[in-house]
């Protein structure tokens, strides 16, 4: 396998995995305050930009605003149009409870993940990290 055919593998990898886990994140980040959909932006460049990384995942607006847009349709979110701190118009977003139904499930589910003994296996041998079993509440 050429380094050129490698780098293409391994950007689908990272793209596949970014796709699957933005409306997560979107949906989180919104639950812990009611944010705009750049401000939303900015915080998935902080889960998606990696220090000396070969391949960044790159965050945009035709990614971040139709994820949104179905969110709201879907009545996992509401959106209302409110003046930001720069004295424009924009969108904000807070979860509504039906979102916060599915964020709790998503907790619940993550949380069978890590009593897992294959999955412990899989996460602790990609990142070198062991996990710690304390609960934080």
């Amino acid at each position: 396998m050429t380094d050129e055919n490698f780098d293409d593998i391994h950007r689908k990898f990272l793209k596949h995995f970014s796709n699957g886990i933005t409306h997560n994140l979107i949906l989180w980040i919104i639950s812990k305050e009611c944010i705009h959909g750049y401000g939303i932006m900015k915080k998935l460049e902080e889960f998606f930009s990696f220090e000396g990384a070969e391949c960044e995942m790159k965050i945009n607006s035709s990614k971040v605003y139709p994820i949104l847009s179905k969110m709201e349709d879907k009545g996992l979110i509401v959106g209302e149009w409110k003046v930001n701190e720069k004295n424009k118009s924009a969108k904000y977003y807070s979860i509504t409870d039906d979102g916060a139904k599915v964020l709790n499930k998503l907790q619940a589910h993550l949380s069978s993940i890590l009593e897992n003994p294959s999955w412990l296996a899989f996460y602790e041998d990609m990142t070198g990290l062991v996990i710690n079993y304390e609960k934080r509440n």
